[in-house]
């Protein structure tokens, strides 16, 4: 198969029957995984996440897709770099950032993260 003609698989693809409208809730929704990952970043550079953080830059459109798919009653179960996902099944950024650096504003009030800090 040519460049030519993989080309126009890819655009004539799937991609046809996807709305503008979900073509933009899933681009919003990579836009806030992004700003999810950058700010956790920023926040274990400045020693406010204790441990390490596993951060999934790059890998904003596997999450934005995955919370499109999900319905609700649905189960999550992230063990690894699921901040992203978190966020798409709508927990607030705050309560992410929160469970991150330890604080009572996080989504299991900072619990999670003193445990694995500590296991660390």
């Amino acid at each position: 198969m040519n460049s030519q003609t993989l080309a126009s698989t890819v655009t004539r693809g799937p991609q046809a029957t996807i709305s503008t409208e979900t073509r933009l809730k899933l681009y919003r929704s990579m836009q806030e995984c992004r700003v999810l990952e950058k700010r956790a970043y920023d926040l274990f550079m400045q020693n406010l996440i204790k441990g390490t953080s596993h951060l999934a830059l790059g890998q904003e459109a596997v999450a934005a897709g995955f919370g499109l798919a999900m319905q609700t009653g649905d189960y999550t179960f992230c063990t690894y770099r699921g901040h992203n996902h978190t966020l798409v099944r709508g927990v607030s950024m705050t309560e992410i950032l929160g469970e991150l650096m330890g604080n009572a504003s996080g989504l299991m009030r900072g619990t999670w993260a003193s445990a694995s800090a500590s296991i660390a």
